[in-house]
Parts: structure tokens; C-alpha cells; sequence
């Protein structure tokens, strides 16, 4: 039993201790392709998502994310510039990756030179700070210098998409535009209404003319027409029925001068007949 329980204390322990530990192990900085080799000396796997290749200028940097996952003791290359891979390639079990393939030779895609300051820098990214995991100079290089950590991006204040005052002002605009609307068409009614005194007029002389003619012996029309009835509801306006009622009235004046006159002849008769 005490075997049993060391045995299970001992496994418990190497796994607690258990890690990665990935290490720069060689850089080729004059040959071509420049070679960099990089080995996982822990006993642990390690994702390489976010790891970056870095080198001493800004944009020399190479994303480690396309080799994923590194098994404990496996090696894997990054080859760049003139004669490195085009895509990724498997020789021996072991992988290498293109850091600015070319089959043509540009000096301009080599990242790294023996100049006396070039270097390759390991580097665990995926979070703040990042990590200065393994680090290593070209023929020459004697001083490497500390890695600078990015300036962390501020993040924007929210947007205030609340409708405050410049809404509240924009509303208020068009309140007072729909009011000096709505008064111009008040002012526009009112002067509009403005003649109905004289529609009053003509259809008080209309109704006048139709009640004489009714007076005098309702010789044309009458109730049963509708002529001379004002009307209390909706209908026409009084104006309409100012030509009816105006030849009503002439016919009216007309037979009124005709009994008149025949009056006036039977009392010249009767007169005549006395004398």
C-alpha cells in the first residue's frame, strides 16, 4: 500500500511540474535560405497561438500561430527569404515554415544578416505583457536589447446614442415649424371665411325676393317645389339658387303689373260707364 500511495504522490508531482520550455536552438544569418531552428525541451506540449518570431527591426515579425501544436522534444524551422519553402514542408517528420518565400534572390526579404546587431527573438504573445520566451544573435551580435512591450490600445468611450439635447433642439425646431405652419393655414382659413357676410347678403335678398314671390299668390312654384325653402343642413351654397330666385322675382314683378294694370283699366270702365 505504501508502495501504491508513493507511486500515485510521485505521478501526481511530475505532472504538476510538467511544462513546455521552448528554446531558440540555432540561426543561420548568411546562408540561403537564413535557417532558424526551434526546439520544445520541456515535457509538455505547447500551443503556439499568438507566439511570434522577432527580429530587430518593427517589421520583422513572423506569426508561429500556423505551426500550432509543439509535442515535448519535437523540432521545428523557419526558413526565410531566397530558397525557403513556398508552403509549409515535412522532411523527416520535422516541419519547416517560409518567413518571406522566394525562388527568386531579393535581398530585400532577408530578415536576418551577420552585421553585428541582427537577432531572433521567441517571443509569447498571446497576452500582456508579452513574454521574452528565448532570444539569439547573429554572428557578431554581442547585445541584444529588451523586448518593448506594445502600447495597449485604448479603448473608445461608447458612442452616447441617448437622444439628449440636440434631439430635444431638433424636435423643438420642428414644433415651432409645424406651429408657424398650422398659423399660416389659420390666417389662410380666416381669410378665405372672409366673404361669407356677402354669401349672408345674397342669400337673405335671395330668400327676400323668394318670400314676395310666395306673397304675392305663389304663381310659380311653392312648397311642394322647394323653391324658396332654406335648407338648415349640408347642400349647395345659397349662391347656387341665386339665378332661379332672381327669375322668380322678375315674374312675380311682372304678374303684379299686369293685375295692376288690368285694375286700373275696369276702374277707367266703370268710370266711363257712370258719366
Amino acid at each position: 500500500m505504501a508502495a501504491i500511495a508513493g507511486g500515485v504522490a510521485l505521478g501526481y508531482a511530475l505532472t504538476a511540474t510538467a511544462a513546455s520550455d521552448l528554446q531558440i536552438t540555432l540561426v543561420d544569418c548568411g546562408g540561403h535560405p537564413r535557417r532558424i531552428a526551434i526546439q520544445n525541451k520541456g515535457d509538455a506540449p505547447q500551443n503556439l497561438a499568438g507566439w511570434k518570431l522577432m527580429s530587430d527591426k518593427p517589421n520583422e515579425v513572423f506569426d508561429l500561430g500556423v505551426v500550432g501544436t509543439v509535442g515535448p522534444g519535437v523540432n521545428f524551422y523557419v526558413y526565410n527569404g531566397h530558397k525557403a519553402p513556398l508552403t509549409p514542408l515535412q522532411i523527416g517528420g520535422e516541419w519547416i515554415y517560409g518567413w518571406n518565400p522566394s525562388e527568386i534572390l531579393d535581398p530585400s526579404l532577408f530578415v536576418l544578416n551577420d552585421d553585428g546587431t541582427d537577432f531572433i527573438r521567441l517571443v509569447d504573445a498571446s497576452q500582456l505583457p508579452w513574454r521574452d520566451v528565448s532570444r539569439l544573435g547573429c554572428l557578431g551580435t554581442t547585445e541584444i536589447p529588451p523586448l518593448e512591450q506594445p502600447t495597449p490600445t485604448a479603448t473608445p468611450p461608447p458612442s452616447n446614442t441617448d437622444p439628449g439635447a440636440g434631439g430635444n433642439t431638433g424636435g423643438t425646431n420642428g414644433d415651432q415649424s409645424t406651429t408657424t405652419q398650422s398659423d399660416a393655414a389659420q390666417s389662410t382659413g380666416a381669410s378665405q371665411n372672409a366673404p361669407a357676410s356677402g354669401n349672408a347678403a345674397a342669400s337673405t335678398g335671395a330668400g327676400t325676393a323668394a318670400q314676395a314671390a310666395n306673397a304675392s299668390g305663389q304663381l310659380v312654384g311653392g312648397p311642394a317645389s322647394g323653391v324658396g325653402v332654406l335648407s338648415s343642413g349640408g347642400g349647395p351654397p345659397l349662391a347656387g339658387h341665386l339665378l332661379p330666385l332672381g327669375l322668380l322675382s322678375g315674374i312675380a314683378g311682372a304678374a303684379l303689373m299686369l293685375m295692376a294694370v288690368r285694375t286700373l283699366r275696369r276702374a277707367l270702365r266703370r268710370s266711363q260707364d257712370g258719366l
